[in-house]
């Protein structure tokens, strides 16, 4: 199954942190400068190491292979390496490795501030600015796609993926029941209401995995917060709380729709992937979660032209589109490497090129550049991914995984918490203040 970028971000920020004190004695490189190409250039003999998250996913590992060997084509002097770790393996390792200067050339993490940026701020990657620079990446993509991976005004990562919570449903259950599509929010909640009154369940939701509640409240929060808050409030140089009125009002919401039965029954005793599988099978008639998952009903559902997506519909009309999201991970290179100039030219290619961009999307990957995907011919379900991303960049903007973002810190009170907020046995303003102190704890040790 598709990897979903929240799933394992607590895993990163808890590796990370476990060497932070190594990396303060144990990195002999030292931070780079902006001139600092690490030795070898482009055109020289070398072999380059590449550690990918995509031992998660067998379907991408072949399509990054295939583009890998198209480079080492067309440069004949450079091998490459890829190792494909799960994302549990390579942020249980990969820290150590950076730390120690041992760690591979070029890599992909979770470019969250509590994973890339802490392995950013601490001198173990190299930053990217000038071959931003050099390749033209900063027009390519959207300012708010290259920011998710700076921290301290530099760039430290090549995000490779767009993502975007939205929400999927079924044209079948829809049309049975003579529900129009719910693209206002008035309309998702006479959805709702009348296709629990059909006794069909609304929502599909399994939240036994801890993680989905982000996605769920996270559309709540999206819809109804604005982005600027939403990222203050992700972020530990931010200002905004979890007591911040809108960010009250969203997580109200949220819990509405699980007291008026909208969710799957005794869903913090369901699995996400059992929950899933109730939507594209056609068992409810909606699902609140992010593109990732598209690849999964293509592939799965029995008959994936019954489903549509459509951005979560915005409950506060004064606010743009906006979108619950982030990137699927970032390239990297290590400040260790001798060759980051190679290591830059290989992200550039594999990810940049005219045949990368249509061999990624083909495969499910949204672009992060503003690619003309009308030139590849992709499944709608697809295409309709990439038009609720491009409508969030084009509006208010796509903040962040919420509570999952930050600090490890405020995740681990999340998922705990989350549970019994949408459980019902704590309101709001509980939920807050747990959120709260894990941050303020976080923001006093940045």
């Amino acid at each position: 199954m598709i990897q979903r970028s929240p799933r394992n971000a607590l895993r990163g920020a808890v590796a990370v942190a476990a060497v932070l004190a190594f990396s303060a004695c144990g990195t002999t490189t030292g931070g780079s400068t902006d001139d600092d190409s690490g030795g070898l250039t482009v055109g020289d003999k070398a072999t380059v190491t590449v550690v990918s998250q995509f031992g998660d996913n067998a379907a991408l590992q072949p399509v990054l292979k295939k583009l890998s060997e198209a480079y080492e084509a067309k440069h004949p002097e450079v091998t490459v390496d890829i190792q494909f770790l799960s994302a549990d393996d390579e942020q249980k390792t990969l820290p150590t490795s950076l730390a120690s200067g041992s760690g591979p050339d070029i890599f992909d993490y979770d470019a969250a501030e509590s994973a890339l940026g802490e392995l950013a701020t601490n001198g173990l990657v190299a930053p990217l600015d000038r071959y931003a620079e050099k390749y033209g990446w900063s027009a390519k993509m959207a300012s708010s796609v290259l920011d998710r991976a700076k921290y301290n005004d530099k760039l430290y990562g090549v995000p490779r993926s767009s993502e975007a919570v939205g929400l999927f449903y079924s044209t079948a259950i829809f049309a049975k029941h003579g529900i129009a599509a719910p693209t206002t929010y008035p309309a998702f909640v006479a959805a709702a209401d009348r296709l629990k009154a059909a006794g069909v369940t609304p929502i599909a939701f399994g939240n036994k995995d801890q993680w989905p509640s982000s996605h769920l409240i996270g559309a709540a929060l999206h819809a109804n917060t604005p982005v600027e808050t939403i990222r203050s409030l992700e972020s530990l140089g931010g200002s905004a709380t979890w007591h911040d009125p809108s960010v009250q009002a969203s997580l109200a919401l949220a819990q509405s729709w699980a007291k008026k039965g909208y969710l799957t029954s005794n869903f913090n005793g369901v699995a996400f992937d059992d929950a899933f599988k109730s939507f594209y099978t056609g068992q409810a008639g909606m699902f609140v979660e992010g593109t990732g998952v598209t690849p999964d009903i293509l592939q799965n559902a029995s008959h994936p032209d019954d489903f549509r997506f459509v951005s979560f519909p915005m409950v506060d009309g004064a606010l743009k589109q906006q979108a619950e999201g982030g990137v699927g991970g970032a390239w990297s290179i290590s400040e260790s490497s001798k060759a980051k100039d190679i290591a830059a030219d290989w992200i550039d290619f594999v990810h940049f090129s005219d045949t990368a961009e249509a061999t990624w999307l083909k495969a499910g990957v949204l672009p992060t550049s503003k690619y003309d995907t009308s030139k590849v011919d992709v499944a709608p379900l697809l295409q309709q991914n990439v038009d609720v991303v491009r409508a969030a960049q084009d509006g208010g903007g796509i903040g962040a995984w919420t509570g999952y973002t930050s600090s490890a810190l405020v995740t681990e009170a999340w998922n705990g918490a989350a549970q019994q907020f949408l459980g019902g046995s704590r309101d709001a303003a509980a939920f807050a203040t747990t959120l709260d102190e894990a941050l303020t704890k976080a923001r006093a040790k940045k």
